[in-house]
């Protein structure tokens, strides 16, 4: 696999919200000193690398890694990309509370679907993502799964591509998913879908497909979980909740599947066109006839 970050067009995000979104890719030692980061940031911008590391509880070689990871060349260059970022940080980091009014609470869960649309945008891979297209529109079949709350992400992702009238499945039932998976071939694409990374079944799944040389598009938020190693193309999605529930990181998916549809659409516009009109010329009969 390569680097946690393959595009540098990025690099132009807001460097306190990529390092927000990324957070959750990185190794347990770089995540710690992104976390003295955030929480000090102010302090940080007058320290060196070494007594950023110290203070962090990290070695100088994990600092060295984690501002690489980040993108960046340099310390100097993540400092310069932190002072530049401090007057966009959020007006508020804490959780939802039960003294918070009906107006606040409704703000902060839309700012957190917000904060996932935007810290999505800044580190999904493009170059990922073209080839995520490539391989979707060149399938013999594609086999799309998801379980718990990925499944509405993938029912989502499956009704976009049958519109295209592409040769495409759907299974969220854990057994089915390993029995459909089993007969994939090297022409299909698995398309995964898991906010962890780790759910066993998605893993187990996405291990039978690669054991027949199927290759798999992930869609999720740990860019270092087992589902994304074993990808060809990883889809990066990023959201930290304020309440323990996925729907910030929902929100994420559902937009990287609708860029999916879109990008796809556009490839043969008329033709996409044609399948659309067919599908709610059929729908309006139907309507007719109830």
């Amino acid at each position: 696999m390569e680097g946690i970050i393959e595009s540098t067009n990025s690099l132009n995000v807001d460097a306190v919200t990529r390092l927000r979104a990324m957070l959750s890719s990185l190794s347990p030692a770089e995540r710690q000193i992104g976390k003295y980061i955030l929480d000090q940031h102010q302090q940080v911008l007058q320290m060196t690398l070494a007594e950023v590391a110290s203070s962090s509880g990290v070695s100088d070689a994990t600092a060295v890694r984690f501002f690489r990871s980040l993108g960046y060349d340099r310390w100097l260059d993540l400092k310069i990309a932190l002072s530049q970022s401090d007057h966009a940080l959020p007006s508020f980091h804490e959780k939802i509370t039960e003294d918070d009014t009906v107006e606040q609470i409704t703000f902060k869960v839309f700012q957190n679907a917000i904060d996932a649309l935007q810290q999505t945008a800044s580190v999904l891979d493009q170059q990922a993502m073209e080839q995520a297209l490539d391989m979707v529109w060149s399938a013999g079949k594609v086999l799309v799964i998801g379980a718990g709350t990925s499944c509405p992400v993938a029912q989502e992702l499956f009704n976009r591509l049958f519109r295209l009238g592409l040769n495409v499945s759907i299974e969220t039932d854990s057994l089915l998913q390993v029995m459909q998976a089993s007969l994939l071939k090297p022409e299909d694409l698995l398309i995964a879908i898991s906010q962890t990374g780790e759910s066993s079944i998605a893993v187990r799944t996405a291990s039978v497909a690669v054991g027949n040389g199927t290759p798999v598009v992930a869609i999720t938020g740990n860019r270092l979980s087992d589902l994304a190693k074993m990808a060809d193309a990883v889809l990066l999605s990023s959201s930290h909740e304020l309440i323990q529930e996925t729907l910030a990181s929902r929100i994420a998916q559902h937009a990287i599947a609708h860029a999916l549809y879109i990008n796809l659409a556009l490839r043969c516009p008329e033709e996409s066109m044609q399948y659309e009109n067919t599908i709610w010329k059929a729908l309006i009969e139907t309507m007719k006839v109830r």
